[in-house]
């Protein structure tokens, strides 16, 4: 099938229901919000009865080599809220795909913005203007180095097609 840049917005369906399918082969019981929920995608209880949330961040870039967030996602992080980031790669292979807890991804964005205000910008401008945006990185660039622990590139291994950690 040749590739084609399809609409962002199913692009993130299609990343909810690839978690859906992959939750209810593990006997979660699952649910998506259809957008009627402001901070996650899926609504799920486990096999134990324990409801956990998830978030979900797809892209079908084969490339990609992170995801954006806003600052709200630094907010309210708890043991039963995770995400999931997707990435389809341009529907050639089978998507990789990372479950991160909440109070993982809060704690990185957090601080990975708290270093990039108070560096300069491209004309070594002063960033002083907050606007919202986060970024988390599945591929740590040489440019985002000085953002992110030196650990993460290998944290991820952890998080990579791993849907255990919500069982």
């Amino acid at each position: 099938m040749k590739f084609q840049k399809i609409q962002k917005q199913n692009v993130g369906n299609a990343g909810e229901y690839y978690i859906v399918s992959k939750l209810s082969t593990l006997d979660f019981t699952v649910s998506i919000t259809l957008g009627r929920a402001e901070s996650f995608d899926i609504l799920s209880l486990r096999p134990d009865g324990k409801t956990i949330t998830v978030s979900v961040k797809s892209s079908q870039v084969e490339n990609v080599k992170g995801f954006l967030l806003s600052s709200k996602d630094e907010i309210n992080p708890s043991d039963s809220f995770f995400y999931a980031f997707i990435k389809f790669n341009e529907f050639k292979t089978e998507p990789d795909y990372w479950i991160i807890p909440s109070k993982v991804v809060s704690k990185l964005i957090s601080e990975s913005y708290k270093k990039y205000i108070t560096t300069t910008g491209k004309n070594g401008k002063k960033r002083s203007e907050d606007k919202g945006m986060r970024y988390l990185p599945i591929i740590v660039t040489p440019a985002d180095e000085k953002y992110y622990p030196k650990t993460w590139q290998k944290e991820l291994e952890k998080y990579h097609n791993n849907l255990e950690q919500l069982s």
